[in-house]
């Protein structure tokens, strides 16, 4: 098993930290652009709520750019927006009569529901995702079975197009890094051990992983074959002929 050195929430209270120290410095004209994500975070709407703008015709939400670039960030990964765009778009949506505010504060109680109606949702997702990849002791990541390891999604840092390990398990200050420049993206552990890792020991404690669960269900297929032989043999053999001997 792999003991894990955060929680799910100490991971996210990490990307959110990160997120925030994004915004900052694009306020402070370090950077003149900022990821989907940290817009979402700027705006108080979800990261999705953006994406579903993009994807109107047309578009809805501040203007953004796209850029070429490798996506292993992410889907969103080369979807970037200019801070002064959305400090624009946001200071215009204020500038209405005293009726469109008013009709604005009501339909933002409605989309506040909304967005918390969708936290309480994602909060409920991410716990069953938290059950999937922890034994109940909450400190032991989940790899064990096929499924684990062959179709449960984890999220994984990485830098330089190599794997530096599980979001749950990597080292703080290499998460942090990740973070702040965006490289974490979601993959099962199959999909994680094809790519390259930073080093052979961080990819062979997962490594070891899969081998165990592969050869656990290989043992498991020996065994169900030997069965099925012994019921076809079963089925093969006459039946049992019945005495015509008297009794006295």
């Amino acid at each position: 098993m792999i003991e894990v050195v955060r929680s799910e929430e100490e991971y996210r209270a990490l990307a959110d930290a990160a997120l925030d120290r994004e915004l900052e410095r694009a306020k402070a004209g370090v950077t003149p652009s900022v990821s989907s994500k940290a817009a979402a975070r700027f705006l108080g709407i979800h990261v999705d709520t953006l994406g579903q703008w993009r994807r109107r015709t047309p578009p809805l939400g501040p203007p953004f750019q796209k850029g070429a670039g490798d996506n292993e960030g992410g889907a969103n990964q080369h979807i970037r927006y200019l801070f002064v765009d959305l400090e624009d778009w946001q200071s215009a949506r204020t500038g209405r009569t005293v009726k469109e505010r008013r009709l604005v504060d009501e339909l933002e109680r409605v989309r506040q529901r909304a967005r918390e109606l969708e936290m309480e949702l994602e909060l409920q997702s991410l716990r069953e995702q938290v059950a999937r990849m922890t034994k109940k002791a909450g400190r032991v990541l989940a790899l064990v079975t096929v499924n684990e390891c062959l179709e449960n999604v984890h999220q994984w840092a990485v830098a330089d197009g190599c794997v530096l390990g599980h979001v749950l398990t990597a080292p703080e200050g290499t998460l942090n890094a990740a973070l702040d420049a965006g490289n974490i993206f979601d993959a099962t552990l199959n999909e994680a051990l094809r790519l390259p890792w930073v080093t052979s020991d961080e990819r062979n404690v997962f490594a070891q992983q899969m081998e165990q669960a592969l050869s656990g269900l290989a043992a498991r297929l020996v065994q169900e074959r030997s069965a099925q032989r012994s019921r076809d043999l079963d089925a093969r053999l006459p039946p049992a002929e019945e005495s015509t001997r008297t009794v006295f």
